[in-house]
C-alpha cells in the first residue's frame, strides 16, 4: 500500500474509527490513542484485507483493540473512572460504586465488566453475522451501527425497500433464534 492511498483511507475514516472506541472507552484522549493503534495495525495488514472490507476492518479491529486496551488491569479503573458524567460515582467503603441504567448500585468495576462482556459479545455476534451473510451484515453496519436509513441502504445495496425489509426481519429471526439464549445468559 502506497504512503498516499494510506492517507486517504485515514482521512477517510479516522472519525468513525474514534467514535467506534470512543463509545466503548468514553474517554477522548484514550480514544485518540487506540484509534492511532487501530490504523497502525491497518497499515502492517492493508495488503491482506481487501479494499471493499477495509471499513469493517476498521470498525472490528477499533471494537477488539478497545476491548484489549480496557482489560489492562491497571488502566479498567482509569476507564471506569472517567465514564460518562452522567452516572453518579460515590466511595463507600473503599469501593467506587456508580448507579447503572435501572438506578441500582453497583461498583464500577462490576458496571466496567459488564460493558466488556456485552461488547464481546456484540463483536461475536457481528464477526458470525458477516460469516453467516455478508450482505446481512452490510445491512446491520449501515443502519444500526452508522444510524443510515432505509432508503440510502437499499439504494447501497442495489436492493429495494421492501427487499431490504424482508432481509431486517430475517436477519432479526436469526438473530433471535441464535443468540437470544446467549444474551439471556450474560
Amino acid at each position: 500500500m502506497t504512503e498516499d492511498k494510506f492517507h486517504e483511507i485515514y482521512r477517510q475514516h479516522y472519525q468513525m474509527v474514534k467514535k467506534v472506541v470512543y463509545s466503548i472507552l468514553h474517554d477522548i484522549d484514550f480514544s485518540e490513542d487506540v484509534s492511532q493503534e487501530v490504523f497502525i495495525s491497518f497499515f502492517k495488514k492493508a495488503d491482506t484485507v481487501q479494499e471493499e472490507y477495509y471499513k469493517q476492518w476498521l470498525i472490528v479491529n477499533a471494537k477488539r483493540k478497545a476491548i484489549d486496551f480496557c482489560r489492562k488491569s491497571y488502566q479498567i479503573h482509569e476507564v471506569a473512572a472517567s465514564s460518562s458524567s452522567e452516572e453518579e460515582l460515590f466511595t463507600e467503603e473503599g469501593v467506587l460504586w456508580t448507579s447503572n441504567h435501572a438506578g441500582e448500585q453497583v461498583s464500577v468495576e462490576e458496571e466496567t465488566t459488564n460493558k466488556l462482556v456485552m461488547q464481546e459479545f456484540t463483536g461475536r455476534l457481528f464477526e458470525d453475522l458477516e460469516k453467516k451473510n455478508s450482505q446481512w451484515y452490510e445491512i446491520v453496519m449501515r443502519m444500526n451501527v452508522e444510524g443510515k436509513g432505509a432508503l440510502e441502504t437499499a439504494r447501497a445495496l442495489g436492493i429495494s425497500v421492501e427487499s431490504l425489509r424482508a432481509k431486517r426481519h430475517r436477519i432479526k429471526v436469526w438473530i433471535n433464534k441464535y443468540y437470544r439464549h446467549k444474551f439471556e445468559d450474560l
